[in-house]
């Protein structure tokens, strides 16, 4: 129960913001007022769902603009479609993330980006990548550096790899890479290719 009205609270005081820029009404907003006056008429019941389904609007909506981050395809690979998913705190610890796969046109090589965020475990990875001696002495991998940031990139064979990185302790990145030669420098290049501005102003 306290976590339900602590999300009614984030949400009317999202409206007051709203309702002090209409240029941004939308259906979500839509959504809100009517969670608003449901509340208002004591309906409170009624009112979190309202307001509930006005939250996973709004997570989906984060998690689709994710799917503008990632990169185009290179040279002599194709891009898939990017599929994004949204889940509440209730389902699984929660989180927003989005993937994108990627296929080489004239071998077998595959590779998909995925990158997560509003999780619980984000933290907890967090606490690891600040820690690089745990990092070093678990032997799990190479610690590196992708655009400014920390990257840990673990080769299984010249024709695996995977790397996770850490963006701003709030955003976590993984790029797998699987039947393709140098294995290793292609993530590298996929995880410098990623547009992190636009992932930081997803996560203000």
């Amino acid at each position: 129960m306290k976590r339900c009205f602590g999300q009614v609270i984030l949400v009317f005081a999202l409206f007051g913001l709203l309702a002090a820029t209409p240029a941004f009404a939308d259906d979500i907003t839509d959504q809100i007022k009517a969670g608003m006056e449901l509340y208002e008429q004591g309906k409170v019941t009624e009112a979190i769902n309202e307001l509930e389904f006005a939250l996973a609007q709004m997570r989906q909506k984060k998690a689709d603009a994710l799917g503008d981050v990632f990169p185009d395809a290179p040279d002599g690979w194709k891009a898939e479609k990017p599929q994004s998913e949204a889940a509440s705190r209730a389902m699984l610890g929660g989180g927003i993330s989005a993937t994108r796969a990627y296929t080489q046109k004239n071998g077998k090589g595959r590779a998909e980006i995925q990158i997560m965020t509003d999780s619980p475990m984000i933290q907890s990875l967090s606490m690891l990548f600040n820690n690089p001696m745990f990092l070093q002495g678990s032997g799990k991998g190479k610690l590196i550096k992708v655009q400014g940031q920390k990257a840990l990139l673990k080769s299984r064979s010249d024709k695996r790899a995977e790397l996770q990185a850490m963006i701003d302790n709030k955003v976590l990145l993984e790029v797998k890479v699987n039947r393709y030669e140098g294995a290793a420098d292609f993530a590298k290049q996929l995880a410098e290719s990623i547009d992190l501005d636009k992932i930081r102003k997803l996560n203000k």
